[in-house]
């Protein structure tokens, strides 16, 4: 764990919140060079990342809000005065949200915006889970496996359920950029994004431990697994309705 990168008096960069800023970075990057193949123009990738990352932290604190609501009922104040809580799924909604205002203001078709932004998720959150590697969040149950790690204020060692998730996203980015040169319609990259990266989910809540993989009623599947296994099927729906929609326009190198 190193929940610190620098700290210098009073200035502390954290490790959690530089390796979303990279994943940011490292998703405006692979959009614009994404973005002429959707008939976009890259520097508009600037304005549709603010939309989408604004409404995606702002969608992610939500939910975590929402999740832990009789916490924040109680101590109303660390809505505003912490930021400490973050969460993937209302990224993930809140992020669409973004585009579908940026879609919207810009006059762009839906789909091609979702098409060209779509791998970059799975960057951007590949990349943020290292920070929760390193900041110590998010981590897996307790094991005794070599490469088992510490975690602070806590005995034993536990899996680096992080890594997991990190390593399966990048996976599931090359599938996903190498299955959309076959030629896929409009939206097809998208309801594909969605649906691998919900598999990624419930698997990594095989070894997660945290709120949201508290199980349902008994039943061995968590609360985040029903989510993940909603949006991979919500994807499949994108991707097999795509067939009905013309091939995306899209010119590979």
């Amino acid at each position: 764990m190193i929940p610190k990168l620098i700290s210098i008096g009073p200035f502390t960069v954290y490790s959690y919140g530089f390796l979303l800023f990279l994943g940011f970075i490292a998703g405006i990057f692979l959009a614009r060079k994404r973005a002429k193949r959707f008939g976009i123009e890259p520097d508009s990738i600037y304005d549709l990342a603010f939309w989408a990352i604004l409404l995606g932290i702002l969608g992610a604190r939500g939910l975590f809000i929402l999740q832990d609501l009789p916490h924040y009922t109680k101590n109303p104040r660390e809505i505003f005065t912490q930021f400490s809580g973050l969460t993937s799924f209302g990224g993930l909604l809140g992020g669409f949200i973004g585009v579908l205002i940026y879609a919207k203001r810009a006059k762009q078709r839906l789909w091609p915006v979702l098409d060209t932004v779509a791998p970059s998720f799975l960057l951007a959150h590949a990349i943020g889970r290292i920070g929760c590697l390193l900041n110590g969040c998010c981590h897996g149950f307790a094991c005794d496996l070599p490469w088992a790690i510490p975690i602070q204020g806590q005995p034993g060692r536990y899996h680096p359920a992080q890594a997991y998730d990190s390593l399966m996203n990048i996976f599931m980015l090359l599938v996903l950029v190498r299955f959309e040169r076959r030629g896929l319609a409009a939206g097809q990259t998208f309801g594909a994004m969605l649906f691998l990266h919900g598999i990624t989910r419930v698997v990594y809540e095989l070894w997660r431990a945290g709120t949201s993989s508290t199980t349902i009623s008994g039943l061995p599947i968590t609360e985040a697994q029903v989510a993940a296994a909603l949006i991979s099927l919500a994807g499949l729906v994108v991707y097999v309705t795509g067939n009905r929609r013309p091939k995306a326009e899209v010119a590979l190198d």
